[in-house]
């Protein structure tokens, strides 16, 4: 039974991402007048496929089959004390920065790049909830994680809009490959390891206040609050080549920092 299941969210997960680069797709064809435009579109398509198909069982092996029945997250008793909710932020917020960039290397028109690098993080989000999510045993669909995906992606085009110099980053507290899961948290472990950080960036050094978790000797999830001066690769990068750093500032994501806990 288990089989099908994960069949029919794979073909769901494959007819929404060519339906979104099929749109972009259009679009370029619309609006490109280079000559190599329908190498583009077909790269687009497979490109949808092979990342989607390959996200998907990744997402499987990391948080489980969605096997069962379609239930809700108990969201106030999953003892990572609100860690995963800022990720879901964080995820919305990257992935519409990522995409962006990502349509803007294919020659996208520019007032088009934001939309649809919004729209394909929300197709991306969305599917995690459902059905990844919602009918994993293990999981449940999560409301706040939902609306958390989705005010990450509005986030993004805020940023896009009025950009400042406030930020939102994270760091590690151990190496990732100390842990099962590389780059996804799905233990308690794992989410323990990160620390989300709210940044404000004058200059090069950035100021940031940082929130994570601690499990006490009963296994039960405890909040800890930093405060941390730093600076990311980004920073660095933007004092030997500035131009380089701004194309590769949608990969600006880790917080290389001193802290302290308060």
């Amino acid at each position: 039974m288990i089989l099908p299941v994960r069949t029919l969210a794979l073909l769901v997960a494959a007819v929404i991402c060519v339906t979104i680069a099929s749109a972009t797709a259009t679009t370029l064809d619309h609006d490109s007048t280079r000559s190599g435009k329908s190498h583009v579109n077909r790269n687009m398509l497979l490109g949808n496929l092979v990342v989607g198909t390959g996200a998907y069982f990744y997402f499987e092996n990391t948080w489980g089959a969605p096997s069962g029945k379609f239930h809700f997250k108990d969201e106030l008793h999953d003892n990572v004390a609100f860690t995963d909710e800022i990720s879901h932020f964080y995820a919305g917020y990257k992935l519409t920065d990522g995409f962006r960039w990502f349509f803007r290397m294919l020659k996208m028109p520019e007032e088009k790049q934001l939309k649809y690098g919004a729209l394909q993080a929300a197709i991306i989000l969305t599917l995690v909830e459902v059905p990844m999510d919602a009918f994993n045993p293990d999981q449940g669909f999560g409301v706040s994680d939902f609306v958390l995906d989705y005010a990450g992606i509005g986030y993004a085009l805020l940023d896009a809009k009025y950009p400042n110099k406030f930020d939102m980053k994270f760091s590690l507290k151990q190496p990732p490959w100390k842990f099962d899961n590389k780059f996804l948290a799905s233990k308690n472990e794992e989410f323990a390891n990160f620390i989300w950080w709210a940044t404000y960036t004058p200059k090069t050094v950035s100021i940031g206040l940082g929130y994570g978790i601690e499990y006490d000797q009963h296994g039960e999830a405890q909040s800890q609050v930093f405060l941390g001066a730093g600076t990311t690769l980004y920073d660095l990068l933007y004092l030997i080549k500035p131009s380089l750093a701004n194309e590769l500032k949608a990969f600006d994501c880790y917080f290389i920092n001193l802290r302290l806990k308060l």
